[in-house]
């Protein structure tokens, strides 16, 4: 993207309720978590002009939201998408706003993740080819879901690195134990200790369920304008950096290369476009569908030393007190699955220092960073100050 830095914040977040079974549509969680986010930043519904979200054929349309709000928008866009969408939408609402077409835009995710359509539980053989690209080639050899997909690139990878699955551990467990601080978390109360972690039988190799993301009902919102506008706003802005709102694999049948992920490549121009280097960072939401994910945006956008990043985990670098306070309200693993929009209102809120005074705010933290990972095939991130 230009340069963009400090243009451009985002103004409110808000989310609905997390349950296994909310026993209602993802149009009224949509509505409760943009009133959230109006609220949060002290606008009104009228002040929003443009409205996106991504989904999986498994939510309300923007135009639904912004009708049942009471206003009628000047631009909408429903996506196909999942985990990097929130940082490509984003960087769309900050380009439209750039071009003068929007003033504020709020973006969405909503769905029964848990109670209705849940997300890669396998596919229809005569659905392969769009499953994922060439799916034809290794779906009906029984490889079928994204734990499977990207179990094939964690096992070579922790082949090459010495990664192990007490290395994969210490992130659930730093994970959950954030969770136990935050009342909203889905599994607050359910702590985690690395021998319970070790006797959990795997789904598919190398993941058990504590490294999977926690699949649930539940919708974030969040409100981006440019900095001018958010100087009126109610909340305390934060800012835009700089941004990699989708960076690619090169090659689309990604498995052909289980050496590299999309995430390589974002890194060097989103440090540069911020102008800071990863050792800056002292908060990240990394995006957690999968624990080893976690490792492997670690090492990709050098905030751990490649080949070490088992041991950095280990030694508790992901916890409050480490080095890098990572996933602070839970992440996916523990608090809820929006393909990681709730971990960006979770970077927001720490960046505000809205929990300061407790255990749960990152002590004086400024500046973090916020991954999106849609697979290895394609990644964004951003990075944030207050």
């Amino acid at each position: 993207m230009g340069k963009i830095k400090d243009r451009y914040a985002i103004v409110g977040v808000g989310e609905s309720e997390r349950s296994r079974n909310s026993g209602t549509t993802p149009l009224h969680m949509a509505l409760d978590a943009a009133r959230a986010a109006l609220n949060d930043a002290g606008l009104e519904a009228k002040d929003i002009d443009g409205f996106m979200n991504y989904n999986e054929n498994d939510s309300c349309t923007s135009h639904q939201l912004a009708t049942y709000l009471g206003v009628r928008p000047k631009y909408v866009k429903d996506i196909q998408g999942g985990g990097s969408s929130t940082e490509m939408l984003i960087g769309d609402a900050i380009g439209l706003i750039e071009a003068g077409m929007l003033n504020t835009v709020l973006i969405f995710r909503s769905m029964n993740g848990s109670s209705g359509q849940r997300v890669g539980r396998g596919y229809d053989p005569d659905m392969l080819q769009s499953a994922l690209p060439g799916g034809s080639y290794i779906i009906p050899y029984g490889s079928a879901s994204p734990s499977q997909w990207f179990g094939m690139f964690a096992t070579r990878h922790m082949y090459e690195t010495g990664i192990t699955k007490e290395h994969l551990g210490h992130v659930c467990l730093s994970f959950y134990e954030h969770a136990q601080r935050n009342p909203k978390a889905f599994l607050h109360g359910k702590p985690l200790t690395m021998e319970k972690y070790l006797e959990t039988p795997d789904i598919s190799y190398p993941f058990n369920i504590h490294d999977s993301c926690v699949e649930l009902d539940e919708a974030n919102a969040i409100i981006v304008t440019s900095a001018e506008r958010a100087n009126d706003c109610k909340s305390k802005p934060v800012y835009i950096m700089g941004m990699e709102a989708r960076q690619c694999h090169p090659n689309a049948h990604y498995w052909a290369d289980l050496n590299q992920v999309a995430s390589d490549y974002v890194g060097e121009n989103l440090f540069h476009s911020a102008g800071v280097k990863p050792e800056d960072m002292q908060v990240a939401s990394i995006y957690d569908c999968f624990s080893w994910v976690v490792l492997r945006q670690l090492e990709a956008y050098g905030l751990a030393p490649k080949g070490e990043v088992g041991e950095f985990v280990a030694e508790g670098n992901l916890r409050m007190d480490g080095k890098l306070p990572t996933n602070t309200a839970g992440g996916m693993l523990s608090e809820g699955y929006t393909h990681g929009m709730n971990n960006v209102l979770e970077i927001v809120r720490q960046l505000r220092h809205e929990y300061k005074g407790s255990e749960r705010q990152v002590k004086d933290c400024e500046i973090g960073i916020c991954t999106g990972w849609s697979g290895p095939d394609i990644a964004g991130a951003m990075i944030l100050r207050n």
